[in-house]
């Protein structure tokens, strides 16, 4: 199996669902704050397209980059048809998620704004009825007091924390604030965590297409501007 992804001016391991679940079960036991970022199609694209070399420094040093669509597997070219599949079904997240509800680790839910958090909150709540929810933070309620947000983490101090803010937002504050915070794991969960409860019919596979489709000429762009530099 390819030990890498090569994407984008970034690179990143290829890890299997067994070996990413190791490297979360470490994680658990460790210390220091580990990032795990989910990234998707867009996400990506946000990042190559962005002007912080501190954002693309932040996914491509992450603890453990999860590909969230299959499609970036394919432009990687990646063929493995087990990868393929871990990622279109997002077996990281329901795996890993089942296994924090298990072992009754704490996590705290962190959003940008009021309705990201409630439909996290259902989500998990619909799938992971026993998972250890021991906070919650809005970043729409304090937008300039990213501090207020880290002391209410830090006196949780939950095991998790489970974010769905939005690249680069996300990326921007852990390179700002990653040494602040004093939980074990930084899992976030990208835009699409939402993904595997969508019913996939035929809006949803044209959705795919077009976003394929955009994703595929970014990085022929991307390529052929870095090429005529």
């Amino acid at each position: 199996m390819m030990k890498q992804i090569q994407l984008l001016g970034m690179t990143f391991p290829n890890y299997s669902l067994r070996e990413e679940l190791l490297l979360a079960q470490d994680a658990l036991k460790d210390g220091k704050l580990q990032l795990f970022l989910t990234v998707s199609m867009q996400s990506l694209m946000k990042v190559s397209s962005g002007e912080s070399e501190a954002v693309k420094t932040c996914v491509e040093h992450a603890d453990l980059v999860v590909v969230d669509d299959s499609e970036i597997l394919s432009v990687a070219g990646i063929t493995s048809s087990q990868r393929i599949n871990e990622a279109a079904d997002h077996m990281f997240f329901s795996e890993f998620l089942k296994r924090l509800q298990r072992g009754g680790h704490q996590v705290y839910l962190v959003a940008s704004k009021n309705t990201a958090l409630e439909k996290m909150k259902e989500i998990l709540r619909s799938r992971y009825e026993n998972l250890a929810i021991i906070g919650e933070y809005s970043i729409e309620e304090y937008p300039e007091d990213m501090d207020r947000m880290i002391n209410e983490i830090n006196g949780a101090a939950p095991d998790v924390i489970l974010s769905v803010m939005p690249t680069p937002q996300q990326e921007e504050f852990l390179v700002a604030n990653r040494s602040k915070l004093f939980s074990k794991l930084w899992y976030g969960l990208g835009e699409n965590y939402s993904q595997p409860l969508e019913k996939k019919g035929l809006r949803w596979r044209m959705k795919r297409l077009i976003h394929f489709g955009r994703f595929k000429m970014h990085v022929s762009q991307y390529g052929d501007h870095q090429e005529g530099k």
